[in-house]
């Protein structure tokens, strides 16, 4: 590694973690992009072509088998974070033997996955064939094949993919599995259209999507192996996984954190209950919708970050994260603040096509506003969260994480009776708030050792933001526009605002940080310029 003569990096060694974490983010987003459209396509069509009762059970199916994804939940962070050091090093022997015990470990979740599977399709069936309403009624073979061929691609990550996946991901080359996604996902498209408009049936259509998918992690399983020369037969690393019971923790706080407020209105709201979770999900859309936004466009960060940790860059890690800092909080200042103007318009447009005509319930400023809150905290924490994960600090950690659940669950049931679909955006913005300074004192103290003033300003400028972006846009632009064209307007109109407001912020107050992101960008362009000529 070439370094300048006070120790630090050398420009050339910054300049390729900042080619692969742009390399990340423009392919990141292009694969975005090419599953949303695909997302919107194959839905509209399976409705279309074999009705909602197909639909329903095969998306029932799939959200059963992401409940079972959560035995591989821990494995994916511990990995990573045992990776940094050896590929700063470039020692095979240590790459190779943490990849060994990680396989391992993987090969026996996917045999535990396949028996879960036959008593999920066992039980599954003869619930759909004997326990459901007549019309609702499938054959138990129907149902029990559906949920094997729907398990297929599940199986092909856990036995083929997700060892490499983690391996590419730590060593900051996540463009190369988003390329392949957006290969299959275009691919799984087309071979689905021609076999509906072939008149073939659902399981048909499914098989072909798991064989299309099962490419993601042979070729994946593939590259790796030969990008890295891996030695096959050497004894694995388990001490490198040691930690993996305490990132499950994390994950299985996070799965029950995300799915609280649904089970909340569920079993606890007073009234209304079904519309209620209905009006939740179209909001929450577009808050999950968000967040992935914002993590695809920093998704390279994180193994950048943990390059530098391994070689104990801590000096260059400070000022990186200033930067990293700087692109989280403005990317949310602008996106936030624009969401809180135009959520409830974009929510009462939508509801339009609502057959039950509860138009009226899904008018819920107050709601829109507090989870509007509660997914910027959340995206937040992102950065802090990142560097507390590449020093694999997971144990120190993980009762934050499971009092953010408690604090979720039991704030939101008792605020439920209270304020009904209100009471579940207070108790999710609590827990967020919690684990987000619970993140930036821990990371602040422990792995960085910085000062959380540039966290409170920070903060304070984007409720700054946020507040005069709303005093504007509802003071000068249509926010309650009641059709698509009119709605389109006023949120570009908003959005100009609020990154005006996000600009003039930076420059005032973080002119330094900003110009070394500029200079950064510069200095990507043009080397990339170089190259292309």
């Amino acid at each position: 590694m070439q370094r300048q003569s006070d120790g630090t990096p050398g420009r050339s060694e910054s300049n390729v973690r900042s080619k692969k974490a742009l390399l990340n983010t423009v392919t990141g987003l292009a694969y975005e992009a090419v599953s949303v459209i695909c997302g919107l396509v194959l839905p509209f069509l399976i409705l279309g072509s074999y009705g909602s009762r197909t639909n329903g059970i095969t998306q029932a199916i799939a959200q059963f088998l992401s409940c079972i994804a959560l035995m591989k939940a821990g494995i994916g962070g511990v990995t990573r974070a045992a990776l940094y050091k050896a590929l700063a090093k470039n020692d095979i022997r240590k790459i190779s033997a943490i990849v060994r015990a990680t396989s391992d470990f993987m090969k026996k979740i996917a045999m535990v996955f396949v028996v879960l599977m036959v008593v999920f399709a066992v039980g599954f069936g003869i619930y759909m064939q004997y326990f459901v309403e007549e019309q609702d009624r499938f054959d138990f073979w129907y149902t029990v094949s559906l949920v094997g061929i729907i398990s297929i691609g599940t199986f092909g990550e856990y036995f083929f993919g997700f060892t490499y996946e983690m391996l590419l991901n730590a060593d900051q080359r996540q463009c190369v599995f988003s390329i392949i996604r957006i290969f299959t996902t275009i691919l799984n498209t087309v071979v689905a259209v021609i076999l509906i408009n072939s008149g073939c049936g659902i399981h048909w259509i499914k098989l072909g999507s798991a064989l299309v998918f099962l490419i993601n992690p042979i070729v994946i399983n593939l590259y790796a192996k030969r990008k890295y020369k891996l030695i096959k037969n050497i004894e694995p690393d388990k001490s490198a996984l040691r930690q993996r019971w305490d990132a499950l923790g994390h994950e299985v706080a996070n799965f029950v954190n995300t799915n609280t407020d649904i089970m909340v209105l569920t079993f606890c709201a007073p009234v209304e209950r079904i519309g209620l979770v209905s009006v939740y999900t179209v909001y929450n859309m577009i808050i999950l919708g968000m967040r992935k936004l914002i993590n695809t466009f920093i998704n390279g960060f994180g193994a950048a970050f943990g390059n530098m940790y391994a070689r104990k860059e801590y000096e260059l890690m400070e000022k990186n994260f200033r930067i990293y800092e700087l692109i989280v909080f403005s990317l949310v200042s602008v996106l936030y603040s624009v969401m809180t103007v135009m959520f409830v318009s974009f929510a009462m447009l939508y509801a339009e096509h609502d057959k039950a005509k509860l138009v009226e319930l899904y008018n819920q400023p107050v709601f829109a506003m507090i989870i509007s809150l509660a997914g910027a905290f959340s995206c937040i924490r992102i950065p802090y969260q990142n560097i507390v994960t590449v020093a694999g600090h997971f144990k120190q950690t993980r009762n934050g994480a499971f009092m953010e659940a408690i604090l979720n669950i039991v704030i939101s049931v008792v605020c439920v009776f209270i304020f009904g679909l209100v009471g579940v955006a207070i108790g999710t913005l609590a827990a967020n708030l919690f684990r987000t300074i619970q993140y930036v004192l821990y990371m602040s103290r422990n792995v960085l050792k910085r000062s959380i003033k540039p966290f409170i300003s920070h903060t304070l400028v984007f409720v700054a933001i946020l507040v005069l972006t709303n005093v504007i846009a509802r003071l000068c632009f249509n926010v309650n526009a009641q059709d698509v064209l009119s709605w389109v307007i006023a949120s570009i109109e908003t959005v100009i605002v609020a990154v005006v407001l996000t600009l003039a912020a930076d420059i005032l107050l973080y002119n330094d940080d900003l110009k070394r992101l500029l200079t950064k960008v510069k200095r990507m362009m043009k080397t990339i310029g170089k190259k292309s000529a």
